[in-house]
């Protein structure tokens, strides 16, 4: 800042002009004026619900969130893969299952995990899988709807609908209503 006043003082001079320096309230401030903050980080409730398996279907769970987490919905994902098994209530996700990344573009999350997440399994185990983190994601208070995933960075279609057929789109809990929980 100080070598552009130089300048531009300098500049004046050897143009005859003559140099009128304002203060800096009156300069205007979304061109001038100091760097924009920095956003906050999200601030994240201290628990969430994720869904586990309880008699082939979804069960709610509550656990608490890592404040390590950059959003609410990293939170919740890192809840449920990291959920501690029950005797009753356990998760159809492996438990070498990573999380490379979450995107989140409007209603829609792109979901990249680890390929411990296809590890063999039958058609119903995967749309189980999968379920359970669709219906976590899309739990209150993400904002999310659909979900979209990826294995290692790689788009993939998914198994889902009642006939669990393949879904090239983002899947919604609609798609899994066949595990949706007991009431």
């Amino acid at each position: 800042m100080k070598r552009a006043l130089i300048a531009l003082l300098l500049l004046a001079a050897c143009r005859g002009d003559s140099v009128t320096l304002l203060p800096s309230s009156d300069l205007p401030a979304d061109v001038y004026g100091s760097p924009a903050p920095s956003p906050s980080p999200e601030t994240l409730p201290r628990r969430g619900t994720v869904y586990l398996v309880r008699a082939a279907r979804l069960h709610p769970v509550q656990r608490p969130l890592p404040g390590t987490a950059r959003t609410v919905g990293e939170a919740m994902l890192l809840a449920l893969l990291g959920a501690q098994q029950d005797p009753r209530i356990r998760s159809a996700i492996p438990s070498d299952t990573r999380l490379n990344d979450l995107e989140v573009e409007g209603p829609v999350a792109t979901v990249d995990l680890s390929a411990a997440f296809e590890r063999a399994g039958s058609r119903r185990s995967l749309a189980l899988r999968i379920a359970q983190v669709v219906y976590t994601l899309t739990e209150e208070p993400t904002g999310i709807l659909g979900v979209r995933f990826a294995i290692d960075g790689l788009p993939r279609a998914v198994i889902g609908g009642v006939e669990l057929t393949v879904l090239d789109r983002p899947v919604n809990r609609s798609d899994y209503s066949q595990f949706e929980p007991r009431r």
